[in-house]
């Protein structure tokens, strides 16, 4: 089943934070508006950052190409969802 940007954001636990008015990109200030999601597992649950359309692409690579690699877990083992706002 294909989630809709309802179901993609719901359930996890940090509805607040997609009305941020700007990338949450944490390398450098980015005051572009957010226009995509990633939504993470942690083991005390998930939690979603939003991003703008650059640093959406370099969150998930960033995770492909840096981390992935040398753990032993996989991308759906790190990435709960992720998309368009």
């Amino acid at each position: 089943m294909i989630g809709t940007k309802d179901d993609t954001t719901s359930g996890t636990g940090t509805l607040e934070d997609f009305g941020s008015v700007r990338c949450l990109w944490d390398d450098s200030v980015c005051v572009d508006p957010p226009t995509h999601f990633v939504a993470q597992e942690w083991a005390d649950g998930t939690d979603a950052e939003v991003f703008c359309v650059r640093h959406y692409v370099l969150t998930l690579a960033r995770l492909c190409q840096l981390h992935l690699p040398d753990c032993e877990g996989d991308f759906a083992g790190h990435v709960a969802s992720h998309g368009e706002l």
